[in-house]
């Protein structure tokens, strides 16, 4: 669907304007965080989205916003992986067919799997978890966004006394970087959380984070993106970016037609890879398809979001549905749902929580997410391709960090200083 009709963007009087508008590839929460920013900046503004908006990954996902999250790649978990392989219901899963061609980022994942690494790219999803919470609170309050917004934390729950040091361990971390997070034992968690089963060691309270319906989010921040100026264009896949002497002035669509541009943001997530390579820029990502599936929730109601830490499995109420949401599978750019991996996700969460086992299902769902293999966001100018402004690679933080990003893209744009050092998520840092 196009918001307006495509005729009345290409019918603008005379050139200039066409000349001066930004096109932002890619309706998911980074790319409308981007139109967003932009529009209220007063640029004129082209949203383009190849199926319906929060269509992927944004709306399937499990709504929380994690301030302050280490990046996927730390210490231990490449050798875990490999014990994961082969296992049908693990958290992480890599088939030996994708793992061929995935043999350069693994190699970068690997790599990137080091404290010191870590450390460094904390610093920097730290500094920008700190600036996106405040931009989302002022965005959902002057939208009047109607998400099912929680704002009461995110607790990583733990069952075992192995995991539990690990999150004493993540208390430490998070403090270090100023965070407010507490631990708290298990009996403690079992009185605020009924739902959970006895047995619980303890869990991290991360006062900062909170949680979503990203869904109605991404549409609602859509709607308000629109009201602001934003031409809207759903359903509307991109051919490729059009460049002209080393600098891109446009996109061609898949029906042929070409729109102009001063600008051009790509932020269409695992698909911005194929885009970028055809002009010489080169952004390695992997698609890393996460699992949803939606259940009824009965009493006792877990009303607090919760991660089960030593399933990886995020559980999340929204309204009356309990989202599990989980699993990190690299076997190529697909939309094929794997029964045992959605099953994984009940098998995982009754582990930790009653009445899940039998609850009638509301939805199940798979999604691609764009992983850069050092955990970190792609951000920046392309090199060698003037006017083209990458923003993907969140890989499981898009939403939390969809709103900061949207802010340091217009700032690009409009020539401001970054408020975060971009250096680190550089487009030409591999």
């Amino acid at each position: 669907m196009l918001w307006p009709i495509l005729s009345q963007i290409h019918c603008v009087s005379g050139t200039t304007m066409s000349e001066q508008r930004v096109i932002v590839i890619g309706g998911g929460v980074v790319g409308v965080a981007c139109a967003y920013e932009l529009a209220r900046a007063g640029e004129p503004v082209v949203l383009i989205e190849r199926s319906e908006i929060a269509g992927e990954a944004s709306g399937g996902n499990a709504g929380q916003m994690a301030i302050g999250h280490p990046p996927i790649p730390r210490p231990g978990l490449a050798l875990q992986a490999l014990k994961w392989m082969f296992d049908s219901q693990s958290p992480l899963k890599i088939s030996p067919k994708a793992g061929l061609s995935m043999i350069p980022w693994l190699w970068r994942f690997w790599r990137a799997c080091d404290a010191k690494q870590v450390e460094r790219s904390m610093r920097t999803l730290s500094e920008m978890g700190r600036q996106t919470k405040p931009l989302f609170d002022e965005w959902a309050s002057r939208e009047g966004i109607d998400c099912d917004f929680r704002d009461d934390g995110i607790l990583d729950v733990y069952r075992s006394t192995l995991g539990a040091g690990h999150g004493r361990t993540y208390v430490e971390l998070m403090r270090s970087f100023g965070f407010e997070v507490e631990w708290m034992a298990g009996a403690e968690v079992e009185s605020r959380e009924p739902a959970l089963r006895p047995g619980v060691v303890g869990a991290v309270m991360n006062n900062e984070s909170m949680s979503l319906d990203p869904a109605s989010f991404v549409k609602g921040l859509a709607g308000a993106a629109t009201r602001c100026g934003a031409n809207r264009c759903e359903h509307t896949p991109v051919k490729c970016l059009v460049v002209r002497d080393g600098a891109v002035v446009g996109v061609e669509l898949c029906d042929g037609e070409v729109i102009q541009a001063k600008r051009v943001v790509l932020a269409a997530g695992v698909w911005s890879s194929e885009l970028a390579r055809a002009v010489g820029a080169r952004i390695p990502m992997q698609g890393g398809k996460g699992y949803h599936r939606d259940i009824v929730q009965d009493e006792p109601r877990l009303t607090t979001s919760c991660v089960l830490a030593e399933r990886f499995i995020a559980a999340t109420p929204m309204g009356g549905r309990l989202r599990l949401a989980g699993t990190l599978e690299f076997t190529g750019v697909n939309h094929v749902i794997r029964q045992k991996r959605l099953e994984a996700l009940t098998i995982g969460a009754s582990e930790y929580m009653t009445g899940v086992e039998d609850k009638p299902v509301i939805s199940e769902w798979c999604g691609l997410r764009p992983c850069a293999a050092d955990g970190l966001p792609i951000i920046g100018w392309a090199p060698r391709v003037e006017g083209l402004c990458v923003a993907t690679g969140h890989a499981m933080l898009g939403m939390t960090l969809g709103p900061i990003t949207g802010k340091l893209v217009r700032q690009l744009v409009t020539g401001e200083k970054p408020s975060v050092d971009l250096t680190p998520m550089r487009v030409d840092r591999f």
